[in-house]
C-alpha cells in the first residue's frame, strides 16, 4: 500500500457563517490532482469550529470558586478557560483528570481531550470544539458527493497533548465514511486465530495529516490522504474506537 498526502493549501480565513464543505471543493477543483472514491480528507476541528461559529469570549465569563481553585493546582491554566471546562462537563468533576501541569477533559461523546479541547484564538478568545464532529464529517463528504460525484470519507482532527510527553500530535474527534478501528488477525498453519489486534486506524490518519498540516497557521487546514486501503461505511462513529 503507497499512500500520497496532499495539502489544501489554498483555502482562504473563515469566518463565522462561511462554507469550509465549499471552500475546499474550490480548492480540489483547483489543486493538481483528481479527487476518487476512498480517498481520504482531514481537516483540522479549529476551521470547522470558526464556521459552525463555536468561538467564545474570555470576557463573558464569570470564574467560580471550584475553578479558581483548580486553577491554585494548576497555575499556568487560565481560570477562564478552566470554567469553560467545568461547564462541558456539566459540573461533574469526575469527567476532569487534573494532575502537575496537566488538566484532561472527557466530553460528552465520550473522548477525552487535554483542556477539553479548547484552544485560544486570541488573548480574549478561545475555539470550542464542534458540537458534533462526526455530524460535521458527515456534512462535508454528502457535499463532496454531490458536487463531485465521489465518496470520500473525512476526518476531523485535533491537536492534543499526553501527560506523559512533551509537545501534540494529532487526534480523530469526528469521522465519516471509515471506520475508526482497524482488526487484523494473524492465523497459524491450522487455520486457528493465534492473534487478534485493533489499531485506531482513525488516530494513524489524523497523526498522518499532521505532518502535512503543521500546527495553527500554516495556513493548511486540510489534507487529502490517497491509497489508503480501507472499507467504505457510512454507519460508523468516533465512539467506536472509544472504550466503554
Amino acid at each position: 500500500m503507497n499512500l500520497s498526502i496532499f495539502g489544501l493549501k489554498n483555502i482562504p480565513y473563515l469566518k463565522e457563517g462561511d462554507s469550509i464543505e465549499k471552500l475546499i471543493e474550490e480548492s480540489i477543483k483547483t489543486s493538481e490532482f483528481f479527487i476518487e472514491d476512498n480517498d481520504v480528507l482531514c481537516i483540522a476541528s479549529k476551521v470547522v469550529s470558526i464556521a459552525e461559529g463555536q468561538v467564545m469570549s474570555l470576557n463573558e465569563i464569570q470564574v467560580s470558586d471550584v475553578a479558581k481553585e483548580i486553577h491554585r493546582n494548576i497555575p499556568r491554566k487560565d481560570p477562564r478557560i478552566i470554567e469553560i471546562m467545568l461547564n462541558l462537563v456539566n459540573r461533574d468533576l469526575s469527567r476532569l483528570d487534573i494532575k502537575k501541569n496537566y488538566i484532561g477533559c472527557r466530553l460528552e461523546n465520550g473522548l477525552k481531550l487535554t483542556s477539553g479541547g479548547i484552544d485560544r484564538k486570541s488573548v480574549d478568545e478561545v475555539f470550542l470544539l464542534p458540537n458534533n464532529p462526526d455530524a460535521s464529517a458527515k456534512r462535508i463528504s454528502e457535499y463532496l458527493k454531490k458536487s463531485l460525484g465521489k465518496n470520500v470519507a473525512v476526518v476531523i482532527t485535533d491537536s492534543d497533548g499526553r501527560e506523559d510527553k512533551r509537545g501534540a500530535t494529532q487526534v480523530a474527534i469526528g469521522i465519516y465514511g471509515i471506520h475508526p478501528l482497524r482488526k487484523t488477525e494473524v492465523i497459524d498453519s491450522q487455520g486457528e486465530t493465534i492473534k487478534f489486534q485493533e489499531e485506531t486506524l482513525c488516530d494513524m490518519i489524523a497523526a498522518c495529516a499532521g505532518l502535512v498540516m503543521g500546527q495553527r497557521g500554516t495556513g493548511i487546514p486540510a489534507v487529502l490522504i490517497k491509497g489508503l486501503d480501507y472499507k467504505w461505511s457510512e454507519n460508523t462513529s468516533i465512539k467506536e474506537a472509544l472504550n466503554e
